[in-house]
């Protein structure tokens, strides 16, 4: 990184780390918006049709979207630029959404609740391999523990529509 304008290598827009200035804060805004749409429709589909694994994990990851959301109006929220330390708050909302989701996955039998806890995982060890000082570029933390709470959120979707759909099937048994 160049010390002297803040970017990697001196380039004139950072694409790996999306260092706030104004070229890139239009995506950034735009993927948050469209996660937090996402993570909205899903709450909403589990509440109205979704068991009780499906309602807890989508509250899970909606508790994380509001938490992080109010983080970040309460000015305590790292920026994209940020990603060369550990992001401690992420860390403990990532810790706190696993140990959350293990313990549906343990006391609920749904197969998608292994998945979402391996990629909740795959976002702490992100988390804890930046802690540990493992030499690892800024765009690969990004996706590392970015990435993963898309797949929970669609694979929650998924289970939602699974078990409507089985609930379905029963109805029109009878």
């Amino acid at each position: 990184m160049s010390a002297k304008d803040g970017r990697h290598r001196g380039a004139a827009r950072c694409l790996t780390c999306l260092c706030g200035d104004e070229a890139t804060d239009l995506p950034v805004m735009v993927r948050f918006l469209a996660q937090a749409l996402l993570i909205c429709v899903v709450f909403i589909a589990a509440l109205r049709a979704g068991g009780k694994p499906e309602r807890h994990v989508a509250s899970i990851y909606f508790a994380m979207l509001l938490a992080s959301t109010a983080d970040a109006l309460l000015g305590g929220g790292e920026t994209a630029a940020d990603y060369a330390g550990l992001h401690v708050f992420r860390f403990t909302l990532d810790c706190c959404a696993l140990a959350g989701i293990v313990f549906v996955a343990l006391r609920y039998e749904r197969w998608w609740t292994l998945w979402v806890g391996s990629v909740q995982l795959i976002a702490v060890m992100a988390h804890v391999l930046r802690a540990i000082a493992v030499p690892m570029p800024a765009l690969v933390y990004v996706i590392m523990e970015r990435w993963p709470v898309w797949m929970a959120v669609l694979i929650t979707a998924a289970g939602t529509f699974l078990h409507h759909r089985r609930q379905q099937a029963v109805v029109s048994d009878i």
